[in-house]
């Protein structure tokens, strides 16, 4: 039968045996194999005997599903989808055009009487290694601790509740919305045609859910804000991503495309790699032990890979493995993209957790910012993050207390993101603060981070300096306040003064020595502590050029006010104050900073603390002033170049400033004659120390 076309859902056919065994609905578009068989890898087959007439199907669906004579036991219900496909799954998509119910079970009115008073586990696999998208440990969606594992089956399905990933429930009230199986949950938003405050009045059955035939609508949360999600079918995106060209390459295809470029030893290697440089600072994909080479979505690890590479010198076996063929970037982002226009219809979390991952990572080129792919991407992660919530504080929602953890802490590692590549590419941020509920974690959220009290606190801390970047992007940066503030050098003041205070006041805890300021592990640091003082030398940066801005370039009518003049001095002192920091920061970079500053956004705060030194040369007042300036700005061009070699964030900015010098200082800033002069009695950026002369 496997070389004979049939009609989709045909009555006059029944379906194969993988899908009987599973009593899911067997989809054939045109001929074998069915729609499931091709997902996971299993052979079509038609061998096994018909065990009972197909029944037919109510022509309304009903609110409460009705109760099934053939399933009375609760041993027999057990069994149902053995393999972890929804029940509803069944029923929804078992309705052929002729109205006919091909599905071999349906949920009786009984059906969450059986599932366990305190949860069930959702670490089931389908016994051949393979699992639903979205569902896996290594996609950050995974029983939490202390959850009770249920018995395996011998053909690897769960001997509970655990393989139905639909109506699961948690202490008899919450449902697990984000371990659905294939269908997808998208939040049913305030201001939409669906109204949620007519929704919540919707008839819905003991696990808060309200069945139609290609979706279900899911209440989170009741009350004078109720919060709903739509439950689809995959299905329901068929004729939206034929029309886009979104190819759907079966999990299994991309898996064994993955495992030829990076053999599962290797992945794992990679995978603790990721774990010891990358978790602790992006604690978004759960404790150690999630991620897996044969289990976890082929596109996740894909990102993974890709956000290691730079890191594989440290470790014993992959410098050498390694060494002369490394696995190929554009192999390796080809699967991801393969993958994500066919998933992005119908999002999940492990879609968003491999976008975040793609957005943090360093540029593939250090010499070269692309920035418009970059900002692109974000908005493209921020889009599916509305659609699946993350916006909100799900704190209230009736899932358990671990989905509420991962949520949180993926909204805030979402917002964090958008703030720093906001700054770091000269954009308005994406996302506003009246728009975003969750902007930093609580300690509550640490349990599904799997790091210890004292790195969570670093992690809280900078949440505290995200809050501060975006009152600066706010205050100082948007287009409208850059309007109304950048030539009133005393509004700029009045808003200024109070962010550097509280920064100021940030920063002391965290420059005060401590023992465990340079913690580390595996006898290299964690890391955490230099990025975030990088963090903090940007920011001040970035104040200080808002508190210059309206003195450059003068203003002829304040030129000769003495407010004026000395606001314009404290203004440029306090410059020197930062600029001075920052320059000690970089000469202090070592080559284990590598595991600190690779973040996307590195590379553009230690070219802009180079540019900042430019400016104040060419702004300088005096020939004193601008001898001092440029000698800072060859000092930091000097101790930049030395260290760039272990340190690709500093490749952009010293292109970029060395290419100034290259073309001609006087060909490319128009300059006073007392700067003109400072630069060209200056001493060559790589002459040894203690020779001095004219550079040649």
């Amino acid at each position: 039968m496997s070389g004979r076309a049939r009609r989709y859902m045909s009555k006059r056919n029944r379906a194969c045996d993988s899908c009987r065994a599973r009593k899911a609905a067997c989809r054939i578009d045109r001929a074998p194999p069915c729609y499931l068989c091709t997902l996971y890898g299993k052979e079509c087959t038609f061998l096994q005997p018909t065990s009972r007439p197909r029944q037919p199907f109510p022509q309304v669906v009903s609110p409460q599903l009705p109760q099934q004579a053939g399933i009375s036991t609760r041993s027999e219900q057990h069994e149902v989808s053995p393999v972890g496909d929804s029940v509803h799954y069944d029923i929804l998509m078992s309705i052929d055009n002729d109205r006919v119910n091909h599905s071999t079970a349906t949920a009786p009115d009984g059906f969450h009487d059986f599932f366990p008073e305190n949860g069930v586990s959702l670490s089931g696999d389908f016994g051949d290694g393979t699992w639903p998208t979205g569902f896996t440990p290594g996609s950050f969606i995974y029983p939490p601790p202390g959850l009770p594992e249920t018995g395996r089956l011998e053909d690897g399905g769960s001997s509970q509740a655990a393989s139905l990933p639909f109506l699961v429930q948690e202490n008899g009230s919450s449902i697990c919305l984000d371990t659905q199986g294939v269908m997808t949950p998208q939040l049913l938003g305030s201001s939409g045609d669906m109204d949620p405050l007519l929704i919540s009045r919707y008839q819905y059955d003991t696990s808060g859910a309200f069945h139609f035939k290609n979706l279900n609508i899911q209440s989170v949360s009741s009350g004078p804000d109720p919060t709903q999600f739509l439950l689809s079918n995959p299905s329901i995106f068929v004729a939206s991503r034929e029309e886009n060209g979104c190819e759907n390459v079966s999990v299994v295809e991309l898996r064994q495309e993955l495992e030829s470029l990076v053999p599962g030893d290797i992945g794992i290697r990679l995978i603790n790699l990721f774990e010891r440089i990358v978790a602790p600072d992006y604690p978004i994909l759960g404790p150690p032990g999630q991620l897996n080479p044969s289990t976890s979505p082929p596109y996740l690890l894909a990102s993974v890979y890709l956000i290691v590479e730079p890191f594989t010198k440290f470790d014993e076996r992959l410098c050498i493995d390694l060494a002369y063929d490394k696995p190929s970037a554009v192999a390796l982002y080809d699967i991801i993209n393969k993958a994500l226009p066919h998933e992005i219809h119908g999002p999940k979390l492990c879609i968003v957790q491999t976008m975040l991952l793609l957005a943090i990572r360093p540029y593939p080129n250090p010499i070269v910012l692309d920035s418009g792919f970059k900002w692109s991407q974000l908005a493209t992660l921020i889009a599916c993050a509305h659609t699946l919530g993350l916006h909100l504080d799900p704190k209230s929602w009736r899932i358990p207390p671990w989905q509420i953890a991962q949520r949180r802490c993926l909204s805030y590692f979402i917002y964090s993101t958008d703030k720093w590549l906001a700054l770091s590419l000269g954009r308005p941020p994406l996302l506003h603060y009246d728009n975003w509920l969750v902007t930093s974690p609580s300690q509550e959220d640490r349990t599904v981070s799997g790091l210890d009290p004292s790195a969570w606190t670093n992690i809280m801390k900078r949440a505290e300096l995200d809050a501060l970047l975006d009152r600066v992007l706010t205050q100082l940066y948007s287009p409208r306040a850059i309007n109304t503030i950048s030539t009133d050098y005393e509004k700029t003041i009045a808003l200024t003064s109070p962010l550097l205070e509280d920064l100021f006041s940030w920063h002391r805890p965290v420059s005060a020595p401590s023992a465990d300021f340079r913690s580390s592990n595996q006898g290299r640091p964690i890391g955490l502590e230099r990025t975030l003082e990088m963090n903090y030398h940007y920011i001040h940066l970035s104040i200080c050029r808002a508190i210059l801005r309206p003195f450059l370039p003068p203003t002829v009518e304040n030129l000769n006010e003495t407010e004026y003049i000395m606001a314009r001095e404290q203004a440029r002192i306090q410059a020197e104050t930062c600029i001075s920091a920052a320059a000690e920061f970089i000469h202090g970079l070592r080559p284990e900073d590598l595991e600190a500053l690779w973040p996307a956004w590195s590379a553009t705060a230690f070219s802009s603390i180079c540019f900042q030194i430019l400016h104040m040369a060419a702004s300088s007042v005096d020939r004193s002033e601008a001898d001092k300036w440029v000698s800072c700005l060859h000092k930091v061009r000097r101790d930049m170049r030395l260290k760039a070699d272990v340190l690709p964030c500093l490749h952009l900015g010293l292109l970029r400033i060395d290419s100034i010098f290259w073309k001609g200082i006087d060909n490319v800033l128009h300059l006073e004659e007392h700067v003109r002069q400072a630069f060209a009695s200056g001493s060559s950026v790589g002459r040894p120390l203690g020779i001095t002369g004219p550079a040649k």
